[in-house]
């Protein structure tokens, strides 16, 4: 009786290593900037409301000069909304900033480069590289393509 209940136990125990372990919550977890970057379109930026690229509030292929209004990519309730950026433009940096473009010669904003090709959060990101500008995070109002040149601060 005693080699039955051994060999019973054993055999279990096979059974669940051919089985594998269970996945846990962490294994399961959400798809990451990484993820959405080798997902994304050729040419276009995308914006997310939660940090690691999560919830996508859009994508552009062209500029947004205010995310507020009912025109272009981004529309209402986009404005100020955006935690995470995706860059997948074809040479161009997205130039991100804190108001509508309106013409206006100042108005602060922080780039993201083709070569950074996302900023999985935005809580570390200041508009032009300075705190009293203040965090880029749920403060992006408008976007346009630029050269590098044209960027004084860079997301990262």
């Amino acid at each position: 009786m005693r080699k039955l209940s051994a060999a019973a136990v054993g055999a279990a125990l096979v059974g669940i290593g051919l089985v594998g372990p269970l996945p846990s919550a962490s294994a399961a977890a959400a798809a990451t900037c990484a993820d959405n970057y080798d997902n994304a379109l050729a040419g276009y930026m995308y914006a997310y409301n939660g940090a690691n690229c999560e919830g996508q509030l859009g994508l552009a292929v062209g500029n947004d000069q205010n995310w507020g209004d009912s025109a272009s990519s981004f529309q209402g309730s986009d404005t100020n909304r955006a935690s995470s950026v995706l860059n997948m433009g074809r040479y161009s940096q997205v130039k991100f900033f804190a108001n509508p473009t309106t013409g206006s010669a100042f108005n602060p904003h922080i780039c993201l480069t083709r070569a950074e090709g996302y900023a999985s959060n935005l809580s570390d990101d200041y508009f032009m590289e300075d705190p009293v500008f203040g965090s880029a995070n749920n403060s992006i109002s408008a976007h346009i393509w630029v050269e590098l040149t044209a960027c004084s601060a860079l997301a990262q």
